[in-house]
Formats: structure tokens, C-alpha cells, sequence
């Protein structure tokens, strides 16, 4: 009995057709037969439905193992969150689970799965790098942290990575990401218009995109011949906690701070219950505003004014620049536009 030869496009009956042949009866290239076999979105409708109509008209099956081990490629993408014990983030952040939820859909839509860990690939620890353990074909990090040199590092021996983050000049890995200077622009503006004169900032000025936001709020204060001098700044990581503590520590004794800009809206809601606790009204003695967006952003009271982050559109392009890199094109950066959400935080007229 002679034995079948495995092959990486086995055909599912007799005549049917290989990969390459679908390609020229469809009259596209290869690549572009397996991207709409796995219901890529960077495939046109009409072309994805012409290679079905054939594929089902000719026979054709992919044996997605083969197809593997022939490329060399997982078809598994690794989504970095490098959460550090200084920083005080965790997964269960809202902030994390929607840009995630962008991903895992992105990913989906063009056949990948998703890795998702906590460890950085540049690090020390066993096994952590997939890309050279060929466990993924790509990396997504989500953040630039306080140190970006050892990322730096990693995508430029890498290459197949792509980043959330803020512009930094000289690297060298392509960055999807707010335009957090703007969305510290909006805040300050926002503010001086309601006649707020003294900000505090919460949050964590070392950190790239936090820095960014900071920088922001504090040229248009500048701008509007507003003393940067009246601008408290105090530094923290991102639990609500340590938001928390330093706010009640800096009211209790009635601070003459008229507003808190934070880094983040969980910084913000902590920041409203330490004032409310201390009797301080929100807003009509301090005006608060935060920075994402999150879902239970307009559901506490008062509800939070806030600066919002296209996490939909961040997640879908960090996924379609990375299929770029791996198909051996330069994707741009893109910086996406914020958007100050008013509601009565702020103390500002709402619909």
C-alpha cells in the first residue's frame, strides 16, 4: 500500500486545485489567496468572494499545519503589556481590556491568533522573547514606560515590531497612538476658559505618553499668559490608591488648587472621592478631568469630564502595520486626534 506524501495545500478531492493555481485563476497573487481564505479585511469584498466562488468551484483546503511549518510562521502575534510593580498597572485596567478587545478582533479578522503577556521579550527571563522561539511572527507593545532604550534595542534587532505609544525621536519601530500633547493642550484650554487658574496634575511625568500630557497642559497654560508656576505637579504610578492618598493629603488642610488634571481616569475618579471625603465639592469648588474615556467614566457622580482615546481605530492599525512590516513594507506612524468629553466634572455647561 503505498503511503499519501503530505503536502502544505492538500487538495480535498481528486483534481482540485493548488493555492498558486486559485491565484491565477483569481489573477492576484498568492498572498493575497491566503489573506482572504482567512477572511482578511485587507482584502477587497469583491476579490475575497471571487477566490471563494473558485475555491469552492475547484476544491481547494488548507492545511493550516503544513502551511505552518512551510512558512515558518505561528500565525500567533504577541501583545505585549509590560506592567512593572513601579507602575501599579494591571490587566484589569479599562484602558487595557478596549485596546485589547481592538486587537483580538484585528487579529481575528486576518486569521492570527493573540499571545498576550506581561513580560517583556527584552527581558531577562527564560523564553520570553517569541519571536526567536518562533512562538510568534510579530510583537504589539502596548506603552513605551519610563525606559524606552530597551525597546528601542529589541525592535531594531527585531524588526517585526510595532508600538502604542508617543513620537520619540530616533527610533526606529513604527508607533500607533493618541496625540497626547494635544489632548494636555485640550485640558488646559478647557480650564482656562472656565476660569480655573491652579491645576494639580496627577500622575507620572517620567513615563512617555503621561510626560506628553503634561507638557501639553502646561504650554497652554503658558500660552494664555498663565504662570507655570501655579501648576502642581505631583507624580505617582497608576493605582487609584496612591491617586487617592496624595489628593486627600493635599486638600485636607483646604488647598487653594481650584482643579485636577490626571493622568488617566482612574487617577481622576480617585482623585473626585478623596475631595468628596474631605467635603470638597466637584466641581463647584474643584473641577476634576481625567484621561481615556473608560465605560464607568460617565456613569460616577458627578460624571467625568475626560479626554478620549480612539482605542477602535489605535488597535486596528497597530495590527494592519504590523502585517506590513511582515510583508516587508515601511508603515508610517499615526498619531491619532483626542477629544476633550465635557460632562459636569468640570463644571462646565452640558447637553
Amino acid at each position: 500500500m503505498r503511503k499519501s506524501r503530505a503536502t502544505g495545500d492538500a487538495p480535498s478531492r481528486a483534481g482540485a486545485r493548488t493555492m498558486a493555481e486559485i491565484a491565477r485563476l483569481a489573477g492576484v497573487a498568492e498572498s493575497t489567496v491566503s489573506r482572504a481564505l482567512a477572511g482578511s479585511t485587507r482584502v477587497s469584498g469583491d476579490t475575497r468572494l471571487r477566490i471563494a466562488e473558485l475555491v469552492k468551484e475547484h476544491g481547494y483546503r488548507i492545511n493550516s499545519s503544513a502551511r505552518n511549518l512551510r512558512t515558518q510562521r505561528s500565525r500567533t502575534i504577541e501583545v505585549v503589556i509590560a506592567i512593572s510593580e513601579a507602575t501599579r498597572q494591571h490587566f484589569s485596567d479599562p484602558f487595557f481590556s478596549q485596546i485589547i478587545a481592538s486587537l483580538g478582533d484585528a487579529l481575528a479578522e486576518n486569521g492570527y491568533d493573540m499571545l498576550l503577556s506581561r513580560q517583556p521579550p527584552w527581558s531577562d527571563v527564560s523564553g520570553a522573547d517569541a519571536l526567536t522561539s518562533n512562538r510568534a511572527d510579530g510583537v504589539i507593545v502596548i506603552g513605551q514606560g519610563r525606559d524606552p532604550a530597551p525597546l528601542e534595542t529589541y525592535a531594531r534587532e527585531r524588526k517585526n515590531v510595532v508600538v502604542w505609544g508617543g513620537d520619540i525621536a530616533g527610533r526606529s519601530y513604527p508607533v500607533v497612538g493618541s496625540d497626547n500633547f494635544e489632548g494636555g493642550q485640550l485640558v488646559g484650554r478647557h480650564l482656562m476658559s472656565l476660569g480655573r487658574r491652579r491645576v494639580v496634575f496627577l500622575g507620572d511625568v517620567g513615563h512617555t505618553e503621561i510626560g506628553l500630557r503634561h507638557r501639553g497642559l502646561v504650554t497652554a497654560l503658558t500660552s494664555m499668559d498663565q504662570a507655570s508656576t501655579q501648576t502642581l505637579t505631583l507624580s505617582m504610578p497608576f493605582d487609584g490608591a496612591s491617586a487617592y492618598e496624595a489628593t486627600h493629603e493635599l486638600f485636607r488642610d483646604r488647598a487653594w488648587h481650584d482643579a485636577v488634571f490626571a493622568a488617566s481616569d482612574i487617577l481622576a475618579i480617585a482623585a473626585m472621592q478623596a475631595l468628596a471625603d474631605l467635603g470638597i465639592r466637584v466641581p463647584n469648588d474643584v473641577a476634576v478631568i481625567g484621561y481615556d474615556d473608560i465605560a464607568v467614566s460617565a456613569l460616577v457622580s458627578p460624571a467625568l469630564t475626560t479626554v478620549r482615546q480612539d482605542t477602535t481605530a489605535g488597535g486596528r492599525a497597530l495590527v494592519s502595520k504590523l502585517l506590513e512590516i511582515m510583508d516587508g513594507e515601511t508603515p508610517s506612524d499615526l498619531i491619532l486626534p483626542t477629544q476633550l468629553i465635557v460632562r459636569r466634572s468640570c463644571g462646565a455647561p452640558t447637553r
